[in-house]
């Protein structure tokens, strides 16, 4: 399995960022699982929504209608792990979140083709980006991931159900897709997001004024 990772993570006591295998793994079945049988529920709800209420749905805002659909999903995902073990939902407008063991904190999100997300850069928004920023006894790192699903913005669509980690809003370290429930292993991988990287700057050319005596030119720095 072939997935992308970024290293030279800021993890406390720790040199790289998780593996998604190690981070699948940790959360268990039941709750990736639990995400894409969400993920698909919610898509069935916003067909019927569709279905029903053609016009409605037509005039409805971007910001509307990701809302509707944050409200549908996180209603199925309260009723996929609502009174399991180890599992905690979060509910205080406006964050909602879902803590699993003492190792990983989910929030919901729909991610753009380029694994991008959207969210209002609060000072508790940017300290969950941030990985590692708290200090923590080994063991007990926290590992802040996004869940929810891929969103087509041309078709308005839900695509699949995604996973994904990032250290900053805006810096994805691994983007990976949970398969429809019933198809079997979950975490099989999406095509790797890699980070992208400024180009470096290109010389410039300083060119000798008229009857400078240079002809030859001095590249800039």
């Amino acid at each position: 399995m072939d997935i992308a990772v970024k290293h030279g993570g800021i993890f406390s006591g720790m040199k790289s960022y998780p593996d998604p295998e190690d981070v699948l793994a940790g959360l268990g079945d039941k709750v990736t699982g639990g995400l894409a049988r969400a993920v698909a529920k919610t898509r069935q709800d916003l067909a019927a929504y569709r279905e029903t209420h053609t016009s409605w749905v037509s005039d409805s805002s971007e910001r509307g209608l990701a809302n509707w659909i944050h409200d549908r999903l996180w209603a199925n995902l309260s009723a996929e792990f609502d009174g399991h073990s180890g599992i905690t939902l979060s509910d205080r407008e406006p964050t909602r979140e879902i803590t699993v063991g003492v190792n990983y904190r989910l929030r919901v999100k729909r991610h753009r083709i380029d694994g991008k997300v959207s969210s209002y850069a609060t000072q508790t928004a940017l300290e969950f980006y941030a990985q590692g920023a708290q200090q923590a006894f080994p063991g007990f790192e926290e590992i802040r991931l996004i869940a929810g699903y891929d969103w087509d913005a041309d078709t308005r669509s839900m695509g699949d159900a995604v996973l994904s980690l990032r250290d900053g809003e805006e810096a994805v370290v691994w983007h990976i897709t949970l398969p429809e429930a019933g198809t079997g292993t979950v975490g099989v991988p999406a095509q790797p997001i890699r980070p992208t990287e400024p180009l470096p700057a290109l010389p410039t050319i300083d060119l000798p004024e008229a009857g400078s005596g240079n002809t030859k030119g001095e590249v800039g720095t």
